[in-house]
């Protein structure tokens, strides 16, 4: 098939976007032979994408005469080429376990490119962390004891910043269970420069917003300015600079058509209302929950169609109107630096997931399930749903069928394990040997709940190289 989006479709279609290194990569490497060789499932994967995001972000707080440094959010994927790739071209790293700053150490990346951002810090990570010089960013009066009788006791100074929470938006408050409040800002900061003035280098303030509202990152921005301008103030008077970390949380955009998304939402909410045939397995609600109003709220599933992506939403958040200048005027008088933290935007077109159909078959109902050779956990986060379509390549030797629809299922022994709760329309048919091709899946959905429950393998990590082969991920071992 020259368009894989004709092997398969949601009964109302949310078309993924499929990268033209996805297309070429599976013209050259017929997809059945590499799961021949690497196994099913398998993340095929390139940095060029990558760097070229990173590097958006970095130009965008260029052109506006601001200082912009991305660190890499290691969790969105574990494989080591894109700390490679952020090494070697002047990006950071943003670890938050001891094996991922390890594992950026160990790859060349100093110390003073990485930031700790662990929601829980082990003493063998703080140690770790001071001894090279490692950004931590700090939550509790604990960590901050903690990383001050560790610098003590190595003879050294460890480079902190303080995560803030608690911001005013539009007239609510943005609360969260990570970091200090910012009405305790003021005084913190003081005792932080008094109380550890030789064991903690207090560099900069960041925060972490849940959510992908500019609107709420540049409230947040707003509300740490004086803080911001103080601590400053301060550190110019050593001649030491600071930094304003804004977290990550950069929409992308999944879908190849954004009105899709809305189709799909009323076609389901029809479904639920009992106007149409169910879409889903049992009709399932995937997170959706009736609302005052006789309508339904958002899935449980990461928005798949922002109209504001990337290094444009980076833009909209900075040129935002505080005081009758924008944001980054603000920031560029302060002299700081701009860090935040991408992972899943970053990745976006950088990874495709093929995995091989194994069986189709009818369940008691009468619907067509199909057994695919991977489980949900290797392409899930911690939403219920996915919402974008899979692709199809129909094995070479088989003919094309008569069309289906059918759910797709995984390895797990369990009556929950569908790799979708939505149902898909096959119209050349399905058939064992077939390969199931998941466009866009770097970021986060491979590798953030893997697991190997019943003893499977997991996913092998490839990378296209220079020349067009297939290079194995040196995480794999």
């Amino acid at each position: 098939m020259t368009d894989l989006s004709t092997g398969c479709r949601g009964v109302v279609p949310l078309r993924a976007r499929l990268a033209p290194w996805m297309s070429a990569c599976l013209a050259e490497h017929a997809p059945h032979a590499l799961l021949a060789r690497y196994g099913s499932p398998l993340n095929v994967q390139s940095t060029v994408p990558f760097v070229a995001h990173m590097q958006a972000l970095v130009d965008t707080g260029a052109a506006r005469g601001l200082a912009l440094t991305p660190f890499f959010a290691r969790k969105a994927n574990k494989c080591l080429s894109y700390v490679k790739a952020a090494r070697d071209n002047g990006f950071g790293i943003d670890a938050a376990s001891l094996a991922e700053v390890q594992q950026a150490l160990d790859l060349g990346v100093p110390g003073t490119r990485i930031v700790c951002t662990a929601g829980v810090k082990p003493d063998a990570l703080i140690a770790l962390c001071v001894a090279r010089d490692v950004t931590v960013i700090v939550d509790n009066d604990e960590e901050l004891a903690q990383l001050s009788a560790r610098a003590a006791g190595q003879g050294t100074v460890c480079r902190v910043g303080l995560r803030v929470a608690g911001f005013e938006h539009a007239g609510d408050t943005l609360h969260s269970r990570f970091g200090y409040h910012v009405d305790r800002l003021a005084t913190l900061i003081e005792r932080v420069l008094s109380d550890h003035a030789d064991t903690l280098d207090l560099a900069g303030l960041q925060f972490h917003l849940g959510g992908y509202e500019h609107g709420q990152r540049a409230s947040a921005i707003a509300g740490l300015l004086p803080a911001l301008g103080v601590l400053a103030a301060r550190r110019r008077e050593t001649n030491r600079p600071t930094f304003m970390d804004i977290g990550g949380g950069i929409p992308m955009r999944y879908l190849a058509e954004p009105a899709d998304w809305p189709a799909y939402l009323q076609a389901h909410g029809e479904a639920l209302d009992g106007r149409r045939a169910p879409i889903t397995y049992n009709n399932d609600a995937l997170g959706r929950r009736a609302t005052p109003t006789g309508g339904w709220s958002a899935p449980d599933a990461y928005p798949t169609g922002h109209d504001l992506v990337q290094a444009d939403w980076m833009a909209a958040v900075l040129d935002t109107i505080h005081a009758g200048r924008p944001l980054h005027a603000h920031l560029a008088e302060l002299g700081v630096t701009l860090c935040c933290e991408p992972g899943r935007s970053v990745l976006d077109d950088c990874g495709m997931t093929l995995a091989r159909v194994v069986h189709v078959k009818t369940d008691t109902a009468g619907r067509h399930v199909a057994g695919v050779e991977m489980n949900r956990t290797q392409f899930r986060t911690g939403f219920a749903e996915v919402m974008f379509d899979p692709c199809l390549v129909a094995h070479p030797e088989r003919a094309a069928g008569a069309p289906l629809e059918a759910y797709l299922t995984g390895t797990y022994c369990t009556e929950s394990e569908f790799i979708f709760k939505r149902r898909f329309v096959f119209d050349q048919g399905l058939a064992r040997g077939d390969t199931l091709v998941l466009a866009n899946s770097a970021g986060y959905l491979v590798h953030f709940l893997e697991s190997r429950s019943h003893q499977f393998e997991l996913a092998a990590n490839v990378f296209i190289d220079a020349d067009g082969a297939l290079v194995r991920d040196g995480i794999d071992g």
